[in-house]
């Protein structure tokens, strides 16, 4: 797959939304080596699949999108919440197969190919950069959540930002892994270059004579 086939996110200079242009780079990335047959591999039979990995991110961006903003045309049911933390009845359904939930064909054809699975992740990060992107720093910052079981009191947008961005890296490196049960050899996500490469230049000490990869800011 070509992260060069990623859909630019708005012309804007809001922090915000250059942060996700980069985010979503580094998926892309990773995503590269795989091909479009590989979406049903999981490492362990209890393993979500490589696809399910991708949409479990995605639907989750919308899950945030949702609880900060409110209901918005999403595709998944996730964008559909009203704003607020504290409905917990999307997570019965968490751990469940597409077949098991009813879902629309478009995810199922999605749980079949990553490159459809890219294409709703992508969608996700739309949302999100316009989401995000227009609102000012200080309504991100500054306002507080609504009361809800899962953030502390003092968390505001922003917090809740840099956790669903966390928790997108985390199923990135998900899939890297998932990428070498395959056989495959992903790429560092901040730049142009093989893990397998990185690591040996590490082990070999040669990255630290030839100094580390420029890598942009997100």
């Amino acid at each position: 797959m070509d992260a060069s086939q990623t859909p630019a996110s708005p012309a804007t200079s809001h922090p915000f939304v250059q942060k996700l242009r980069k985010h979503r780079e580094y998926f892309h990335r990773t995503l590269e080596c795989f091909r479009d047959g590989d979406a049903s591999f999981r490492l362990t039979q209890e393993s979500m699949t490589a696809a399910g990995q991708v949409l479990h991110a995605a639907a989750a961006i919308e899950y945030f999108l949702s609880g900060l903003f409110g209901t918005f045309e999403g595709w998944s049911t996730m964008s559909q919440r009203q704003r607020g933390f504290v409905d917990m009845s999307w997570a019965q359904s968490a751990n469940t197969s597409p077949q098991e939930r009813n879902d629309t064909p478009e995810l199922h054809e999605a749980s079949r190919s990553l490159k459809k699975a890219a294409e709703l992740f992508d969608r996700s990060m739309d949302s999100a950069s316009a989401m995000f992107g227009a609102r000012t720093m200080e309504e991100l910052t500054q306002a507080p959540l609504l009361p809800n079981p899962l953030f502390p009191p003092w968390f505001t947008a922003a917090q809740v930002f840099e956790l669903m961005l966390d928790h997108t890296a985390h199923h990135r490196g998900a899939l890297s892994q998932y990428a070498r049960g395959l056989g495959l050899e992903p790429k560092i996500p901040y730049f142009d270059m093989a893990e397998a490469l990185h690591e040996a230049m590490l082990l070999s000490g040669q990255e630290s004579k030839a100094g580390a990869p420029v890598v942009t800011s997100p």
